[in-house]
């Protein structure tokens, strides 16, 4: 299994995924479209597996390089392979597989919590300003006052609008970047939340 990752910022890398995916034996392989890495080359049966991770852009930006991916992620849809999409790649996929995307009234930024469908809350990290609507076939997984907040599709595709992969040191680091200080978060507040992402990546990528 090798994992192909799409980055769109320094600050928002794989996190606790790297690690993850080294104790699995996966190989990962970033791109930084952002930066004009030719997405649009790679061939989709090539990819075993898919990550989009987070990005200060928007999905409704018009941008090559963000079609692109949308191209990449039905054409892997298409082909049953995983993909898992991570705050802009969870709204990445809700817009390629034909659903909205729309600014919040109020940007959800830093630690807060969303509700399982089982009624069980959970803390995570917000950094987001836009919102999904629901693609049509999905299962609901997380929500809150809010927003959707996560879903999964035809059993190998998962979209999370959250961060779960941060660490206590990526928060600040994408805190910094936004010029928005975080305040300092314990890493026993984000160990639940490591635990959910583990079942998710041992759900789609093994």
């Amino acid at each position: 299994m090798k994992l192909t990752v799409m980055q769109h910022a320094d600050a928002e890398d794989l996190g606790v995924i790297k690690e993850w995916a080294a104790d699995q034996g996966i190989e990962t392989v970033a791109y930084r479209p952002d930066q004009g890495d030719p997405i649009a080359q790679l061939n989709p049966a090539d990819i075993d597996g898919l990550i989009v991770l987070g990005g200060p852009m928007s999905v409704n930006d018009d941008l090559d390089w963000l079609a692109a991916e949308r191209i990449l992620i039905r054409s892997l849809n298409k082909l049953n392979r995983p993909v898992l999409g991570i705050c802009l790649g969870a709204q990445q996929i809700t817009k390629a597989l034909g659903a909205n995307v729309y600014r919040m009234p109020k940007p959800e930024e830093g630690v807060g919590t969303v509700k399982g469908t089982d009624g069980t809350l959970l803390n995570v990290f917000h950094w987001h300003g836009e919102a999904m609507s629901r693609l049509p076939g999905s299962q609901i997984l997380y929500e809150n006052e809010h927003a959707l907040q996560g879903f999964a599709y035809h059993e190998r595709i998962v979209g999370l609008q959250f961060h779960l992969e941060v660490t206590p040191a990526m928060i600040a680091a994408i805190g910094a970047a936004a010029d928005k200080p975080q305040a300092p978060v314990n890493e026993a507040l984000l160990k639940p939340g490591h635990q959910v992402l583990t079942a998710i990546l041992e759900r789609l990528f093994k």
